[in-house]
């Protein structure tokens, strides 16, 4: 999947999860947004894709890095961890969809999923990610904020 499909998908299922909670954290929500495309950070600096960057380890570890970040401005740690562990979790679930599969329980396990609903470089697929995605944030928000 790519960018505009993961932050879609993110966008989806955050906005699903604050409403169902009925708290809605806009901070929150973007570090979520960020931290969706960040796994394939493993294009850019040259390591094997979908294999360090895109399983649970990872997740925890960039929550717990980003939770501190977030504790020592004064936003707190729960905030920044969430943010970062569930938009990595949710990169890891819109990776699943896709046909390619990796091991996202990796050190864990070696042991490889797909679902393979799609080609990750789907452009219908991807943009219909993002607008479904704004679509659902616009409505949950707005039907609970007016």
């Amino acid at each position: 999947m790519h960018r505009e499909g993961h932050v879609g998908l993110s966008l989806a299922v955050a906005s699903g999860i604050m409403a169902l909670v009925h708290r809605w954290d806009l901070p929150t929500l973007a570090i979520v947004l960020v931290f969706s495309t960040f796994p394939d950070i493993d294009l850019r600096i040259g390591i094997a894709h979908r294999k360090w960057t895109h399983n649970l380890f990872f997740a925890l570890l960039s929550g717990v890095v980003f939770g501190y970040v977030t504790y020592e401005v004064g936003l707190g740690f729960l905030r920044g961890f969430l943010g970062a562990f569930g938009g990595v979790c949710l990169h890891i679930l819109g990776d699943l969809l896709t046909y390619r599969a990796f091991a996202p329980l990796y050190p864990v396990s070696n042991r490889k999923f797909s679902l393979g609903l799609f080609r990750s470089d789907n452009r219908v697929v991807n943009l219909l990610m993002l607008v479904l995605g704004s679509l659902a944030f616009a409505i949950l928000y707005y039907s609970e904020h007016f």
